[in-house]
């Protein structure tokens, strides 16, 4: 009986390890509205980011019009700075090579442009910084300036920039590591159960 104890006692300390060791996953999800693969969702920040290239060559000013119902982005607000460049943290703890960081955060948010072949991601949050991943030339070599590029006013229109655009997430999936925990304590009970 006192094993017993002793091995549920292990297994919910090495869960709950695994819990803080575990990273933000993006899950891409289809849409009612936009279509297949149009939303990101974060499930650290429980935020569904919309892909920017659907709000490309619309200004802030006209964007900010479309939240409200019947609107083109109903349901839908402006992220802010910072919560854009928490997005692009999270994305950045899956290789320390900026080239495949840009290439798999434009697999889930889509490119609004690109420079010699490689994905340039240029979009507004709600104060009008510019946070994404813009590709150039420095000396002859292709080189991506990330995170706050810069700053857009509320009237700029282009085919290269778009906005982030967020929405809370009416759920967010459960880490594999909670699963992880019940399921254990779960098969522990159970065993008990027949020891007994």
């Amino acid at each position: 009986m006192r094993t017993d104890s002793v091995k549920l006692m292990a297994i919910i300390v090495f869960s709950l390890f695994l819990i803080s060791e575990s990273h933000a996953a993006l899950i891409e999800k289809d849409d009612s509205v936009f279509g297949t693969g149009a939303i990101t969702l974060d499930t650290d920040s429980g935020l569904e980011w919309l892909d920017v290239t659907f709000s490309t060559s619309r200004t802030r000013n006209y964007i900010n019009g479309q939240f409200d119902s019947g609107g083109e982005f109903e349901g839908f607000r402006y992220a802010t700075t910072e919560e854009a460049l928490a997005l692009w943290a999270t994305v950045s703890l899956n290789s320390s090579d900026i080239f495949e960081n840009v290439a798999y955060w434009s697999d889930f948010v889509d490119a609004t442009g690109s420079q010699g072949g490689y994905p340039e991601i240029l979009a507004m949050t709600g104060s009008g910084d510019s946070v994404g991943a813009d590709a150039y030339y420095s000396g002859g070599t292709l080189v991506y300036n990330t995170g706050r590029l810069g700053w857009f006013g509320a009237s700029l229109s282009s085919g290269s920039v778009g906005s982030w655009l967020v929405r809370e997430a009416s759920s967010v999936p459960l880490p594999g590591a909670v699963w992880l925990l019940g399921s254990g304590i779960l098969g522990l009970i159970g065993a008990r159960r027949r020891n007994s």
